[in-house]
């Protein structure tokens, strides 16, 4: 056997597609915005669309606008991101924690002192009983009406909670956590705070930390900037109530999108109601840039999963209605503002149904139905939408259901699946025929593959990508997927060339050099990584995980002062990194600094219970980067510190008698397969018959892995999760 059963696994940071670099605060300036190609025709009608005009917040709106900010502050967008409050609370207290059966984990909320947390702890786990890790609830993502998930802030960070309230339920793991606990350690990206806040003010290069939020979706989400329109009113001289008796007449310092095409209207709406299973940014787009009156799909390219009926739009469902076709070149089209108007309160269930009866009169209604049974169902006070737009189960948010947007005959009309042949389906025209499309669809299988942990996929998107990309100078964020792609399949070089394309294209955000990085890394090339590292850092020092692998680098060079202080700089910033914790650790007793390096182990160990093994398997290797001469185990500095009990059948991690790694306890025709703490797949060692099995410490390059946490994982036909599994650490001499 030559390959492993599994391909490789995604590293979630080589596809943060977006750079964050737009939006801004009321008493600040704005960072600089990107630079946008010229604005259509539709565009050209507003000026408060120029790059140079500023957010001002609701504060500036209400002053004129009284009514409809009152309005619209009791629908559901008005809510959906603020901080938590006692005051506002809506949750009811957990009576049992809810056991993560993949991980071993437990969660349970707790109150303390006004506020609430969430506590991670570890029953039945005879090595970490005492585990516990608690999380205050700082920020409420969703108004409730559904559900209400929560966000936990470490220095400024923003990250997502297991625990998300549900309106129909309680409490239950958030959407996701039940096949993958990512714990407390799920950054929210930019995607999801440019749909619940208003335009905030991001770092620069770094998803989920924002200098200022604004809490809900505001005015401006649905009107543009409104800088230019403020201080234009206000320059009048006149006060509220002379400015609200103005006729209404064209303002083009604001955005209306009354005066929109229909398109652009729903286009409006669908900027955050789309939830396709792959999105990819257009180039040069950031996830803060769409604003009204642009076109949607010149923002992302949308693919959904290739074969599927697929409930991905609320607004593309109620364009296949009859409803919608009939009216679309009507003077009042119907469209998502004819029943979700955001300057009238909201609709209630007895008065939901009238915009169904502006067309569908009772008369009407009674003059073409002759069975009685059918008459009555259509009564003027008949629930028109509870039939015809039946409540469906939304896949994605556990517990979660939501009206059908696909206005039809129940029992009559049925959905059909795309007949599209491969892993994902274009949402957009133009991504199916246009220019670019094969170019979007290739880019978008690479993000499906990482997301899916789909090896063939990889080799599928880079096969297509590569042809495509041959001599082109004007797509750098494609020449990064390439790269990505390339890096997933194991092929470094091919990777390094896509990826040095991108950074002389212009393309040079920190994920992109780190990439390029790890490239030149695993081609045994340490220098320019460092280098690479080193600029990636200088244009966002708060990269903390970025800085804990430059530390990684630095430790492998022999130069572990630097490293120390490195590892420590990432720890001061996001002292949540438990990988940081154990590698400066292993810094540290290179050192001979073993109380310290006991201190920073212990905290790796309470931060991830599972990293107990590496203790039992620490290993120290001396010899050159191609060889091993010795490798001799060194004993735990935390003897107090035990892994569980794995008894004598268990898979196991040794220091072998001919300077090699013994992985004990195998099973015939299957594979160990190592990987660095973020999952990156680094070797697969054969298993063959079994048993004990010699690894010489060299990865797949052929070179002697440097020193550092890895985990190892059998693997073998037949297996079920969950797969035996160790962590080990290598020191260097």
């Amino acid at each position: 056997m030559t390959s492993p059963l599994v391909p490789f696994r995604a590293v979630v940071a080589l596809l943060a597609l977006t750079a964050a670099v737009s939006g801004a605060a009321c008493d600040r300036p704005a960072p600089p915005r990107t630079v946008r190609s010229a604005p259509d025709s539709v565009e050209a009608q507003f000026r408060n669309l120029a790059n140079a005009v500023e957010y001002v917040g609701d504060s500036s709106c209400v002053g004129c606008h009284a009514a409809a900010a009152a309005s619209f502050a009791q629908h559901s967008m008005a809510k959906s991101f603020h901080p938590w409050a006692a005051d506002g609370r809506v949750e009811q207290a957990m009576v049992e924690a809810l056991r993560n059966a993949p991980s071993g984990y437990a969660y349970k909320v707790v109150d303390s002192a006004g506020a609430l947390w969430q506590v991670e702890t570890r029953p039945g786990d005879a090595a970490a009983p005492t585990h516990e890790l608690r999380r205050r609830i700082d920020y409420v993502i969703g108004s409730g009406r559904l559900a209400r998930t929560y966000l936990t802030e470490e220095n400024g960070r923003l990250f997502q909670l297991p625990l998300t309230w549900y309106a129909n339920h309680g409490w239950d793991f958030s959407p996701g956590y039940e096949i993958n606990n990512a714990r407390f350690s799920r950054v929210i990206p930019d995607r999801c705070i440019a749909c619940h806040a208003s335009y905030p003010t991001p770092a620069a290069h770094l998803e989920g930390k924002y200098p200022v939020v604004r809490p809900g979706i505001g005015c401006e989400r649905c009107h543009g900037p409104g800088a230019l329109h403020v201080a234009t009113r206000r320059s009048s001289g006149r006060d509220s109530t002379a400015l609200a008796a103005i006729p209404r007449a064209y303002d083009a310092t604001i955005v209306n999108p009354a005066r929109l095409p229909l398109d652009r209207r729903m286009d409006v709406c669908e900027q955050c109601h789309v939830h396709t299973s792959v999105a990819v940014l257009r180039e040069q787009r950031t996830a803060f840039d769409f604003t009204p009156a642009r076109q949607l799909e010149a923002q992302y390219a949308y693919f959904k999963n290739g074969g599927d009926i697929d409930l991905v739009s609320h607004a593309d469902r109620l364009k296949q209605s009859a409803c919608f076709r009939a009216a679309v070149q009507s003077e009042k089209p119907l469209e998502c503002a004819t029943c979700h108007n955001p300057h009238a309160a909201p609709p209630t269930r007895a008065t939901r149904n009238q915009p169904c009866l502006s067309c569908h009169t009772g008369s009407a209604l009674t003059a073409r139905f002759t069975t009685a049974s059918v008459k009555r169902t259509h009564a003027p006070a008949a629930d028109c939408v509870g039939c015809h737009m039946p409540v469906v189960k939304e896949r994605t948010v556990p517990h979660g259901t939501f009206s059908d947007h696909w206005i039809r005959v129940p029992g009559r009309d049925t959905p059909s699946a795309t007949s599209v042949a491969g892993p994902i389906d274009p949402y957009f025209a133009r991504d199916r025929t246009g220019p670019e499309g094969a170019l979007y669809t290739a880019m978008g299988k690479v993000v499906f593959a990482s997301l899916a942990n789909d090896g063939k996929v990889f080799d599928e998107a880079a096969t297509e990508l590569a042809p495509l990309l041959a001599g082109d100078d004007a797509h750098p964020q494609a020449h990064f997927l390439l790269g990505v792609a390339h890096q997933m399949r194991g092929r470094q070089k091919e990777a390094a060339e896509a990826l040095e394309k991108a950074v002389r294209l212009g393309d040079d955000r920190p994920d992109v050099l780190r990439a390029l990085a790890q490239a030149r890394l695993r081609l045994g090339d340490h220098s320019a990584a460092r280098t690479l590292y080193e600029r990636a850092l200088a244009m966002q020092p708060a990269l903390a995980w970025m800085r804990a692998e430059y530390a990684d680098v630095l430790q492998w060079d022999g130069e572990l002062a630097d490293a120390t202080r490195e590892y420590a700089a990432a720890l001061a910033e996001q002292p949540s990194l438990p990988a940081a914790s154990f590698n400066l650790g292993l810094a540290l007793l290179a050192q001979q600094q073993v109380a310290t390096a006991s201190t920073a182990l212990l905290k790796a160990v309470a931060l991830e219970p599972a990293y107990a093994t590496a203790l039992d398997a620490l290993l120290q290797v001396e010899g050159s980067d191609t060889r091993v001469r010795q490798l001799t185990r060194v004993p735990s500095p935390l003897p107090m510190v035990r892994s569980a009990a794995r008894g004598p059948a268990a898979f196991g991690i040794r220091a072998g008698t001919s300077a090699t790694v013994q992985f004990t306890n195998t099973p015939p025709n299957g594979f160990v397969l190592v990987f660095a703490p973020d999952g990156t797949l680094l070797l697969a060692v054969p298993t063959n018959s079994g048993g004990t099995v010699e690894w010489d410490a060299r990865g797949g390059d052929g070179r002697v892995l440097g020193p550092g946490l890895y985990r190892a994982e059998v693997q073998a036909r037949g297996m079920t999760a969950p797969l035996p599994s160790a962590w080990f650490g290598f020191l260097r001499k």
